[in-house]
Order: structure tokens, then sequence, then C-alpha cells
């Protein structure tokens, strides 16, 4: 499962946007929320340079910036 949030980049308030059983679901929403159905969009991994991390653990981590705002897709923990 992934929890999705997000904020606008004007007002920075975040709220929560849904769970989803994929990321192709949330990156689906994203784009919705974009209001670009025909877009594409990439996650940045977001890598701590200090700590030795597994791939499980830096890719429970996914990160989407655009003009209109910031999405964090985080893996809930069941």
């Amino acid at each position: 499962m992934w929890k999705l949030s997000g904020r606008d980049n004007k007002i920075r308030q975040w709220a929560e946007l849904g769970e989803f059983q994929s990321i192709s679901g949330a990156a689906r929403r994203v784009l919705e929320l974009e209001r670009d159905p025909l877009g594409a969009l990439f996650f940045r991994v977001y890598v701590d340079p200090p700590g030795e991390k597994s791939d499980a653990e830096l890719l429970c981590r996914l990160e989407y910036q655009s003009e209109k705002g910031f999405y964090l897709l985080q893996r809930a923990v069941q």
C-alpha cells in the first residue's frame, strides 16, 4: 500500500490524497490533480548520503514536484 500526500506551491499546506495499491495508481492520481491526462511523470528518490540504507528503504519514499505542487508517495507499513 502507498500513501500519497501533497501541497501546492503557494499555501504549502499538506493534505492527504489517498492510499493506493501501486505506484502507477498514485501516479495516475497526481496526473489527475495536475490536470495533465496525457502527460508522464517520474518520481524522484531521495538518498540520504550519511546513512547506509537498503534499496527497499530508499524506494519507500518517492517525490514529485511540478509548477503547481509537491507530492510525496510513501510506502505504508501494514
